[in-house]
Parts: structure tokens; sequence; C-alpha cells
């Protein structure tokens, strides 16, 4: 049995910029990006500062890009996203990590807040197991969320719904936000921006 449990956040950690915001940009383009960003600043602002839920906030917003997409076109943009940009944003060190605790036959698990859509490519071709917040489909359209935003609380709550962390004798945990505090704090190693240039 493996004796060491890692936990990988993937935005900020071992990427270089948050994928939700890259990967809307490969889907409709960086000036539709901007703007739709500036038409829902209000929205956005009031999501950080607490005064309405993050993640219906971030729901909202999906659905409203990926409007004029169905299910397929998005589905064929995430593998496209996987294999062409996702290797763009990644930090070498990071990977190097992830690699580490695979061949040591540690189990490993992405813990992410963004959503299943271009994580589960990404997780696929890394070989590694995900958990993260889940898309929300009517038919074939985005409906934003399918479940709770995978983030602080939520993060512990999934991965220990996944595993028994009693099973492993240590547990590192990498995070780079306060989105991660709760991942950290379960840690027996708790790594905090980790791979960032010295």
């Amino acid at each position: 049995m493996p004796q060491t449990l890692a936990l990988f956040d993937i935005d900020g950690t071992l990427t270089t910029r948050d994928t939700m915001f890259a990967f809307i940009e490969h889907v409709v383009g960086r000036p539709r990006l901007v703007l739709g960003l500036l038409w829902m600043a209000p929205m956005l602002v009031l999501a950080r500062v607490g005064l309405i839920d993050r993640g219906a906030a971030k729901g909202r917003m999906m659905a409203w890009f990926f409007r004029h997409h169905d299910k397929a076109r998005l589905q064929a943009a995430a593998e496209t996203f996987a294999q062409q940009v996702f290797p763009t944003l990644l930090r070498p060190e990071g990977i190097a990590r992830l690699r580490a605790h695979q061949e040591g036959g540690d189990t490993v698990f992405f813990v992410s807040a963004s959503l299943d859509l271009w994580l589960a490519p990404f997780a696929r071709a890394q070989g590694v197991d995900l958990i993260c917040t889940p898309t929300a489909w009517s038919g074939d359209r985005m409906a934003g969320l399918g479940g709770p935003n995978c983030r602080g609380p939520e993060k512990v709550r999934r991965v220990k719904a996944r595993v028994n962390a009693l099973d492993f004798e240590r547990i590192e945990a990498y995070g780079d936000s306060s989105g991660d505090t709760e991942l950290l704090r379960m840690a027996t190693t708790a790594h905090y921006k980790p791979f960032r240039d010295r």
C-alpha cells in the first residue's frame, strides 16, 4: 500500500496562471474574454469580497461565456487546450515533483476549484486522479456548476470522500492560495507556493 498521499492544487501551484481564464480565452478569444470580464466586473468583485456566493458567480460567468457553444464543441476545445495550451502554463519544478511522487508509488490527486470540463483531459494525460468542481449541463449547453465549488473546506471534504487519510503515513499537500488553506492544514507536510522562481 502506498505510504504517501500527495495532493496537488493546479491553478497557480502547478501552473503560472489561472486555467479557467486561459480556457475561456482559448474558446472565445482574448477580446471577448476582456469585454466579458468588464461586463461582469461588479458581480466578480462582490464574489471576491464575499457578498455573493463565489461558486454561484463562477457558474453564472461560465454559462455566460459559453452560451453559444454546445457540449461537443466545448469538449473538443478542452482536448486541444490540454494538448496545446496546458503545457505552456506548467511549472517544470511542479511537474518534476509530481513525477517523483508517481515514480515512488504514491497515491496522487489533483484537487482543484476549476471545472472538470477542461481539467479532466489534462488529468488523464498525466495519469492522475482528479477531484474538482463538476460542470452542469442543460441538454447540450453548459448550465454552470454541477456541485459545490471545490475550494477551501470543500477540498478536504472531497478528498476524505475518496480516501481514508488514516491509510497513509504521510500526506503532502501543495497549494498557493487561501482556497488551499484547509487542504494544507490536513497535510503532515504542507508546501505553500512551492514552485515559484526564487
